[in-house]
């Protein structure tokens, strides 16, 4: 990104109102958390590390049912280490606080967008804040099965079915917020898309429809095969740009 870009960038961000943003795992990897599908990404160490069938089964709602140790056991992991927001996280709540954000949509299930002050944000994925037992559908808050995740261990409900972190697991329907904000997408002066490759469906359609209608910025360390949908396609650290356009914003 030269600097005529940046400049450009900037402008645009200065003149916006109504921003839409549009995030997934990339966001995310500055902080420790690994994405999914990259050369050290998750699925490239959870089936022999978890001893699964295949890499996607640690989110298989049907191999939760017979075995959800593994998934604990990954979240453990989540749990037990102090994970911060990163300067792109930061950033993107700088822009709610100074009232220009209109939606964040997240595919991220690490809570780091709401950590770092987001208000106005759906987590389309699902999240961790929540949990309902599998069999008789108690909910349950995060503290109340907090311990279990930080040992890794097997949450039960009081009719000893297995308590299952809200999170959207492969074969269950996302959360009606999503659905209703992809019928009726926010008025949008600017889509920020920020560390994701817009390969995961139903989720990915959701900005790629903004993405046809409005000035819309991809981020990514990588192309993506959409790239060419977007007024500007920036290859770039995320926590670089975000840091180049925020700290030019706060001299405008």
């Amino acid at each position: 990104m030269n600097k005529e870009t940046l400049l450009e960038i900037v402008n645009i961000f200065n003149k916006s109102k109504k921003i839409t943003v549009f995030t997934g795992a990339g966001i995310s990897t500055n902080c420790g958390i690994p994405d999914f599908r990259g050369p050290n990404g998750l699925y490239s160490f959870v089936q022999k590390k978890y001893n699964l069938p295949y890499p996607e089964a640690i989110f298989d709602i049907n191999y939760f049912k017979k075995n959800p140790k593994p998934f604990f056991n990954l979240s453990k992991e989540l749990f037990s280490t102090k994970i911060f927001p990163s300067i792109s996280h930061n950033f993107i709540a700088w822009l709610e606080k100074k009232n220009k954000i209109t939606l964040v949509m997240t595919q991220n299930i690490d809570m780091l967008h709401r950590i770092a002050g987001n208000k106005k944000i759906i987590e389309c994925h699902g999240t961790y804040l929540t949990a309902h037992c599998i069999s008789c559908n108690r909910e349950y808050k995060i503290k109340e099965i907090e311990a279990f995740m930080k040992k890794g261990e097997v949450p039960y409900c009081d009719c000893d079915s297995v308590i299952k972190p809200d999170v959207v697991f492969f074969g269950e329907q996302l959360p009606i917020e999503f659905f209703t904000a992809y019928q009726n997408p926010p008025e949008t002066d600017l889509l920020l898309v920020m560390g994701t490759s817009l390969t995961v469906q139903p989720a990915a359609s959701f900005a790629l429809k903004i993405a046809d209608k409005t000035t819309s910025i991809i981020v990514n360390s990588e192309s993506t095969m959409y790239d060419s949908i977007f007024n500007y396609s920036i290859k770039k650290d995320l926590d670089i740009f975000s840091k180049q356009v925020w700290e030019k914003l706060k001299k405008c």
